[in-house]
């Protein structure tokens, strides 16, 4: 029985990990365009819309706050469509999927449900097939600013890639999770017809078990960077444990003139706390990482590499071992803030606890599960309030009441845009809003805006204003 493949994609509220929260997704399959199921939810009550994510997508504003079930609500609907697949595909992965984790850890759940699956990054993966097969899928170069840099540059964006290989096609809304779907699938099954042979790779790109497959046999393995289309061989010589090992790029390993004395003293730095950089031929490679890792031979690839002498490599090895075999892998979590404590959700302590909150048929019923960890006990507070307020205890209702109203308004460094983005790290304020309404104004001035449309955003700034007196 073959493999039952989807494509999804959110439309969400921001960029910023931990606050990402959506309002749409849409769910297609990917051997029949006429499987597909949209899915709108309100955004929370405590969260304010974002006017640079609505402006750039041509949401209104309104859409987001309308009647549509909570998140929480629909939350079971989306995970029996999406979790029906086998293959889960999505374009820039990366981005849905943290949008995916904090869904779920917002809802109450484990992050990583999805993790039985085999989960694709598109964009990689449509990228490289442009390098192996020219004449059947392309990347588009166009004239942007990178950097501070004016210059012709390859453009993944979805939008440039489909309209680069479906040039009479003009039927689909960008920025719209229905269209953008439907334009992966059409682009993965370009790739699927015409060429078959690179298709039947995919999942061997992106599966854990296949990466390890690679990494115990110390193949060397190709890293891929899509901006600039390069590849990279490398070789794993040091396994740090089951899913992190150290890698020596091949290229940058040949172009430094090999394993000099200042490199084994870096290494040594390192080891001894004095220094955070290691020799830049040496990678830290995490082999579940999102992106796409190739075992070189699988592929005519356009790349050379000469592999190390023997006694580099077993001298590496011998000062890896001696200095960097505690070296910490993780950095320390931010907690300050409850978004960003998804890592271990739910604590075992509580697990029978959420499963009793799931299936409790009414607000009443969940409003009296108790919980242990001060985690859940929020995460909990935070879902009853935004479905049911009226079953919170009065002290319960006021502490939540007086935290929507300090986060609405405040102004600290991590509400505050920072350079060079429109936000801060967190959450929207009304004070960031307004700020970014007005830069929205001022962009939709400029013709390389002229598909978006400010109406989008009419109503908001007076409602804003409004709220702000309100708190007052």
């Amino acid at each position: 029985m073959d493999d039952k493949e989807c494509v999804f994609d959110w439309e969400a509220n921001g960029l910023n990990d931990g606050f990402r929260y959506p309002h749409q997704i849409a769910i297609i399959d990917n051997d029949n365009e006429d499987f597909c199921n949209t899915y709108n939810m309100r955004l929370p009550h405590y969260e304010l819309p974002g006017p640079i994510a609505l402006y750039r997508t041509n949401t209104n504003w309104k859409k987001t706050k309308e009647d549509n079930p909570s998140l929480y609500e629909i939350m079971p609907s989306i995970l029996e469509d999406l979790l029906s697949y086998d293959i889960i595909w999505a374009y820039n992965y990366s981005y849905d999927k943290g949008v995916l984790e904090e869904s779920l850890f917002n809802t109450g759940r484990s992050p990583y449900l999805y993790k039985d699956k085999i989960v694709c990054d598109a964009m990689p993966f449509i990228s490289i097939a442009s390098i192996l097969y020219p004449n059947i899928i392309k990347i588009p170069k166009i004239e942007s600013i990178r950097r501070g840099k004016k210059g012709i540059y390859n453009s993944h964006k979805l939008e440039n890639v489909y309209k680069e290989n479906f040039s009479n096609d003009n039927k689909l809304t960008w920025h719209v999770a229905e269209s953008d779907i439907i334009a992966t699938s059409r682009l993965l099954n370009k790739i699927k017809l015409e060429a078959p042979e690179f298709w039947n790779y995919r999942t061997r790109m992106f599966s854990k078990f296949a990466r390890e497959d690679i990494f115990n046999k110390k193949a060397v393995w190709v890293r891929y960077y899509q901006d600039k289309k390069q590849l990279f061989p490398m070789l794993p010589i040091y396994e740090r444990d089951r899913d992190n090992y150290f890698s020596i790029d091949l290229q940058k390993f040949k172009n430094t003139g090999g394993l000099l004395e200042k490199h084994k003293k870096q290494i040594i730095q390192v080891g001894t706390g004095k220094s955070k950089t290691l020799p830049e031929w040496l990678h830290s490679s995490y082999i579940k990482t999102g992106g796409i890792i190739l075992d070189a031979q699988w592929f005519d690839l356009p790349i050379e590499y000469d592999l190390p002498k023997e006694n580099d490599i077993n001298e590496i090895k011998d000062l890896i071992n001696e200095y960097l075999s505690d070296l910490k892998i993780w950095p320390d979590r931010d907690n300050k803030y409850i978004e960003k404590t998804r890592f271990g959700f739910p604590s075992r302590n509580d697990l029978s606890a959420w499963n009793s909150f799931h299936k409790a048929e009414t607000w009443d019923q969940k409003v009296q599960i108790k919980f242990k960890d001060p985690i859940s006990k929020r995460i909990a507070k935070r879902i009853i309030f935004d479905n049911a307020p009226e079953v919170l205890d009065d002290n319960a209702y006021k502490i939540i009441e007086e935290f929507i109203k300090e986060r609405w308004k405040s102004i600290g460094p991590d509400q505050r845009p920072m350079k060079g983005y429109d936000s801060g790290k967190t959450w929207i304020t009304i004070p960031t809003a307004l700020e970014n309404i007005r830069k929205c104004e001022m962009e939709d001035e400029l013709e390389e805006h002229s598909d978006l449309d400010i109406n989008c955003l009419k109503g908001y700034k007076e409602y804003l204003l409004d709220l702000d007196q309100q708190l007052k």
